[in-house]
């Protein structure tokens, strides 16, 4: 196994290389890389990963057109794992979970963090309810089962993604994540979800704006099941 985590960030300086070390660390019983990839970052997160010159990372900057779900879609294209993992840059995700979620792969086709299963939880309380209540939206839509389709935090096998079209998930920011489990379910994948509890970033300020894409989200969910697919 060769196991590849992407992980897209914009101005992370302070958390990017605590986190790599982190992953290395927690992905030393099988061989790995580390695909960062940066959004212009102001604050020079790209050129200290690069400086770093780790044999294990493999950074890449892109210039022009940020997105969340365009930085992934980068690294799943430059990514030379047959396992991808995707998740965030400021701790959001926990590491401590990668060993859990590479190892199951073994058994399933896609292994996915979920904030709302027994066990798992978010720090805000009233972030959780409304997140909770957003993904019980997104089920009842879509009539499907996965629990959390906003975390982004999952493995899956490469074959398994490239079923997928790219143009049809990868644009805006995590809205990629309903459309990518929604098309996961379509195709009958063999997905495991696990309880996760949200990480502390270590440096920096979490991005706001909450209410702001909760409309976004709801018109690509609709979008998605009653619309036109874009492109």
């Amino acid at each position: 196994m060769f196991v590849s985590v992407i992980v897209p960030c914009f101005n992370e300086a302070g958390n990017i290389m605590p986190l790599i070390n982190s992953i290395h660390e927690e992905l030393s019983f099988v061989r790995h890389q580390i695909v960062v990839v940066d959004d212009n970052s102001p604050d020079g997160t790209f050129d200290i990963v690069k400086n770093a010159d780790l044999e294990y990372v493999k950074p890449i900057l892109r210039m022009t057109d940020p997105s969340l779900a365009k930085s992934i879609r980068t690294g799943l294209e430059n990514a030379d794992g047959d396992v991808f993992v995707v998740m965030d840059s400021d701790f959001n995700h926990q590491p401590k979970y990668l060993s859990f979620m590479v190892k199951n792969l073994e058994y399933y086709d896609c292994v996915t963090a979920s904030r709302f299963m027994y066990g798992g939880a978010m720090g805000s309380r009233a972030r959780h309810i409304l997140s909770w209540l957003f993904n019980v939206f997104v089920r009842v839509v879509t009539r499907k089962f996965v629990t959390d389709s906003l975390y982004g935090y999952f493995s899956i096998k490469r074959e398994t993604m490239e079923k997928i079209d790219y143009n049809h998930v990868f644009w805006g920011y995590g809205d990629y994540c309903i459309r990518l489990m929604y098309y996961l379910q379509e195709n009958k994948e063999n997905i495991l979800q696990f309880p996760a509890v949200n990480g502390k970033r270590l440096s920096g300020e979490a991005n706001g704006g909450f209410v702001k894409v909760f409309w976004q989200y709801t018109r690509e969910t609709l979008r998605l099941v009653f619309g036109k697919k874009e492109e």
